[in-house]
């Protein structure tokens, strides 16, 4: 045993309690450490949505914490379509927007950096939809040949609802141009329709379903799941130079948003329909009777490229890669 041996054990009795006193000021230390570690930077996202079902995902997350879990301070403002939600994300005055599949990838198309970033919706799977194309009960209409020469409003023009109006005819052996096709906003279409101004008309919820308990509608079709079935049909948007600058952020308000969404798609109705009420001002006796679209966190790839070819189809875009305009954090 050499001297250096004696010291150290020498001093052992010394050191032992330093020791120890420092392990037990690091543990103490440590809870708070780690809280400080994994409490994420305040940040702050505006919403620009639209007051419909598909995203009453936002108020889930706010109104459960899950939003400020992240961190998240998340404000929204109502807009009546998505294409006004595209220009509020693209011009800088929200982070994240709601729109439909179809005006993001005309949007991508013709240039502007704009990326699918957090699921949304898709259609039923098996009828009835979340919409269909309604005639008055009485009239002789049966099939899309019937529409020849027919006044009909599916929403915006070149809007998705159009485009697959105009695609339901043309698999039905009907010319879409012989088709009359005005615009009119979904809760006039109703009137319309029952005044004898329209033929037909694409009616979304609530309205399918009051017209249907009228009595004096039917549905004729339900395009959607006749064109592409299983398709997506709504999701959150941002720009791609913004998701590249606030990773974390995104990352955050996503996380939020798949646990809302995952809810409504798997918790039970009374509970969403308790939700949907709350954010779209339905009544909850009214949401219990109307179709609500399917909730989804992932992106049915195949189905928003063969709308992507609808779209270039007539010609509203271009073809490009809808794969790459699909954020993956």
């Amino acid at each position: 045993m050499n001297g250096f041996d004696v010291r150290l054990r020498n001093a052992g009795p010394v050191i032992a309690p330093l020791v120890a006193s420092l392990i037990a000021s690091l543990l103490a230390l440590a809870p708070g450490l780690a809280s400080a570690q994994a409490k994420p930077a305040p940040a702050t996202v505006r919403v620009a949505a639209t007051p419909i079902a598909n995203y009453t995902p936002l108020l889930v997350a706010r109104d459960k914490g899950w939003f400020a879990e992240e961190g998240l301070t998340v404000t929204w403002t109502m807009v009546s379509q998505g294409a006004l939600a595209i220009e509020a994300v693209f011009g800088g005055s929200a982070e994240f927007g709601s729109s439909s599949i179809f005006e993001p990838m005309v949007a991508r198309g013709n240039g502007l950096d704009i990326m699918f970033a957090v699921g949304g919706t898709r259609i039923r799977n098996a009828p009835p939809d979340n919409s269909g194309l309604v005639v008055r009960t009485k009239d002789s209409i049966q099939r899309p040949a019937d529409l020849a020469g027919k006044k009909v409003a599916a929403g915006l023009l070149n809007s998705v609802n159009h485009v697959h109006m105009m695609e339901w005819l043309a698999k039905g052996g009907v010319d879409p141009q012989k088709v009359q096709f005005l615009e009119l906003p979904f809760p006039q279409m109703p009137d319309a329709l029952f005044q004898n101004r329209l033929d037909a008309v694409w009616a979304v919820e609530p309205f399918l379903t009051l017209m249907l308990k009228s009595g004096n509608a039917r549905v004729l079709a339900y395009p959607y799941q006749e064109n592409i079935p299983r398709m997506d049909i709504a999701h959150y948007i941002a720009k791609e130079s913004w998701l590249k600058t606030n990773p974390d952020v995104a990352r955050r308000f996503k996380r939020a948003m798949d646990r809302a969404t995952s809810l409504l798609a798997s918790g039970p109705k009374d509970e969403r329909d308790g939700w949907v009420a709350k954010f779209t001002g339905m009544k909850p006796e009214m949401v219990a009777s109307v179709n609500l679209p399917e909730y989804t966190t992932e992106f049915n790839v195949a189905s928003l490229r063969a709308n992507l070819d609808l779209a270039v189809k007539y010609k509203l875009v271009k073809p490009h890669d809808v794969n790459s305009m699909i954020w993956k954090p």
